[in-house]
């Protein structure tokens, strides 16, 4: 249901005023712009020369052809193609080629899934199959985010420099991940720390007449990153990286010489530091089989990180106060800690049989997140809001070795299990926002898994995960997923994927406990503690294939059932004095189906093609309406073209079509779509150079029509250097 009733009583943080006439669109300016950066499309094959390198498969386009190694689908290695699920990951290179600092820039290179601005914040949350940013699990290295705003994780906050890929799984296709995984998995794997390297990276942008500065020609977003890692010893036995960011954005304004602005500023900074021990160093063998290695316990690694992650955000608006519009601002200073050490071994307890090796892992975690959020009305703070946010963690898995029943029929068995509390504190003015002072949730969960390998092309990927809440109590989830490989007689892979699984969410602290006192604007928003958890069936079917050498397809569907879900339900509003009182319940079930269709084209040596194209479609079982600020339609079409040897261009059309933003009112946000080009240039083995123009035809929301939620950002035009050594 949509919160459109209490959107009336909401500070407008738009504009009352109509957008000035320097925003009229210059349909000739946006037309020449367009051409000029995809003019050098326009070279014939027969200009390549004989000497061209030869392009991996690490391009600037996620592909069906990459063939990296992979986690999130069995957490454990496998190749890609190999992965009884259906995955996407997104490359370093891929990252690096499209400038995607943020994981929100990341995940926005990926046709479905979809983002929106978290209400009331600074930043977005990410949305997939349908599911919000609630029902999404979002990972380090197999470790939760906390989530920010204590029941979604706002993507802007984690920065990318230690990215090794990313990799999505959709919908709840694994047993080994608990609540809150029921729209999908985002597992963000760091790099392994390698030789003696370091790098900086810094860049600068200017969105034109909307800098607040009012300077056309003015650095209004500035960023830097560096690191630094290596071994500390020479048999390699300690390593460790040091890295830092820094991101300042001083948001957009329609009229400088006015109060509010259309975009919030932001200044980001994030620092980690990781150390890494191998007892083996550099030596030693990796092959747990030997048969002339004794030991016990080999191939061990140990591992420590720490990061400390700081953001100071700046909201001015005007607030309406009969007769007339006060200035408003709302200061932020967020600040996060996070802490992780983990360790995996191989053990081969049976000195007469190597083949018999097992491997444990174990991880743990902790991460506090602190908010101090101050409003202000004519530079008097007239709310003081304070939030504590705690996540700690401990889990392990124990990969048992091969069971062999034959030589067509083998099991890869795997247990795991987690423990993991949640803590809660958030007062307005010193006075607590929750029904106690403190809230906390302890679960704890456990997970075995069978991989069956039948032949040389069918896999049977089954897992039951069993979790117990101190609130809520026991709760089984099942999956089952099917994979089957067919080579043709041209030798290309043909892979058919299927799964279904069980879904489960309890209801989040926020959810349960808190009190939105918005008293002043005629309403609160209470927490129920009576809540019960949100659950769901998952139907997943996909298809990935070579249909040439140089032509690739990937097709998948989705259906999925929900029970339970959890809403503000405006319908039985109660009154307090003039104050409206609404409540979280259970008001809803609902069903989102849907597909995606992607092909990727290698159209020669130096151009490749990637067009793809997403469907969701959703509907809402009580209210027989759709969902809000859920698109139909979403297509991307992407060129990565290889100039010469040294330069290469990367144009991004994007495209999503309308959305329902009020069920009552019946109002849509319209469709858009924009044009992106990146520009890479490498001028030595260790200097780099980019440039890019974002949304080349500066399309953006209406900010008079509170219902388009269209791009917030106009046109970007940007700079930057990378040096590596």
């Amino acid at each position: 249901m949509s919160m459109s009733p209490l959107r009336s009583y909401l500070p407008d943080t738009r504009f009352s005023t109509r957008l000035p006439q320097w925003r009229q669109r210059d349909l000739v300016t946006s037309i020449a712009l367009a051409l000029f950066t995809l003019a050098p499309v326009s070279v014939q094959a027969a200009d390549f020369v004989d000497d061209t390198p030869e392009l991996t498969d690490d391009t600037a386009l996620p592909s069906v052809r990459l063939d990296p190694i992979v986690v999130t689908a069995t957490r454990s290695e496998r190749a890609l193609s190999d992965a009884p699920v259906a995955m996407q990951v997104l490359s370093r290179q891929t990252l690096d080629d499209n400038h995607a600092h943020t994981l929100k820039e990341a995940l926005a290179l990926l046709p479905n899934v979809y983002l929106r601005e978290v209400h009331g914040k600074t930043g977005y949350e990410v949305s997939m199959q349908g599911f919000t940013g609630d029902q999404v699990l979002v990972l380090i290295d197999g470790l939760p985010i906390t989530a920010s705003t204590g029941s979604t994780v706002k993507l802007n906050q984690y920065m990318n420099m230690d990215i090794e890929q990313i990799e999505v799984v959709q919908g709840a296709a694994s047993a080994q991940f608990g609540s809150a995984a029921m729209g999908g998995v985002i597992n963000i794997i760091t790099k392994p720390i390698g030789a003696a390297t370091g790098h900086i990276t810094t860049e600068i942008a200017s969105n034109g007449d909307q800098n607040p500065s009012g300077k056309q020609i003015n650095a209004n977003k500035r960023y830097v990153e560096a690191s630094v890692e290596g071994a500390l010893d020479k048999d390699q036995r300690f390593q460790a990286r040091l890295s830092g960011s820094y991101l300042d954005n001083d948001g957009l304004s329609l009229d400088h010489k006015a109060w509010p602005r259309l975009k919030d500023a932001s200044e980001q900074s994030q620092v980690s530091a990781r150390l890494s021990y191998r007892p083996d160093g550099k030596g030693m063998s990796n092959d747990s089989n030997s048969s002339d290695d004794s030991r016990m316990v080999k191939n061990a690694q140990y591992w420590l990180e720490a990061s400390h992650y700081k953001e100071d955000d700046v909201s001015r608006f005007n607030y309406y106060v009969a007769p007339r519009y006060l200035a408003q601002q709302r200061d932020e200073h967020i600040s996060k800690q996070r802490f992780s050490v983990g360790a995996r071994a191989d053990i081969t307890p049976h000195a007469d049989d190597r083949s018999k090796t097992y491997r444990l892992s174990a991880q743990a975690l902790h991460e506090d997140y602190q908010s101090e959020s101050n409003t202000k009305t004519q530079q008097t703070i007239t709310s003081a809001r304070d939030t504590d946010i705690s996540t700690t963690l401990a889990q392990a898995q124990l990969d048992l070795p091969e069971l062999v029943l034959s030589g067509d029929h083998i099991h890869l068995i795997q247990v795991g299990g987690q423990l993991q509390q949640d803590k809660l504190s958030q007062t307005k003015n010193q006075v607590s926002e929750l029904i106690s002072d403190e809230v906390s949730r302890d679960v704890g969960e456990l997970y075995i898994q069978d991989d069956w390998l039948i032949g040389d092309n069918w896999e049977v990927l089954s897992g039951i995960r069993y979790q117990n809440d101190e609130d809520f109590g026991s709760h089984t989830a099942p999956t089952v997923s099917l994979k089957y490989n067919l080579m043709d007689a041209s030798g290309r892979d043909h892979i058919l994927r299927g799964s279904i699984g069980g879904g489960y969410r309890v209801p989040n602290l926020k959810e349960r406990y808190y009190v939105f006192d918005h008293s002043n604007l005629g309403y609160k928003v209470m927490g129920n503690p009576n809540l019960q958890p949100e659950t769901s069936t998952s139907y997943q079917i996909g298809y990935q294939g070579q249909l040439s050498d140089t032509l690739n397809l990937t097709v998948n569907g989705f259906y999925n059932d929900v029970d339970d879900l959890i809403q503000t339900d405006e319908d039985n509003s109660t009154f307090d004095g003039n104050i409206a009182v609404y409540q979280f319940m259970n008001v809803d079930s609902a069903k989102t189906y849907g597909g995606d269709i992607g092909i990727d084209w290698q159209v020669d040596e130096r151009t490749k093609l990637q067009a793809s194209y997403a469907y969701l479609k959703t509907h809402n079982n009580v209210t027989d309406t759709e969902l809000t600020y859920k698109p139909n339609h979403k297509a991307m079409l992407a060129l990565d073209y290889q100039i010469n040897d040294k330069l290469q261009l990367i144009p991004r059309l994007n495209y999503e079509s309308k959305q329902l933003v009020s069920t009552s009112a019946q109002t849509y946000s319209p469709s858009w779509w924009t044009l992106d080009s990146k520009l890479n240039y490498d001028m030595t083995a260790n200097l780099s150079l980019y440039a890019a123009i974002n949304n080349i035809f500066d399309v953006q929301r209406d900010v008079t029509d509170a219902s388009d939620y269209r791009p917030i950002d106009n046109r970007e035009w940007l700079l930057g250097a990378s040096y590596h050594w």
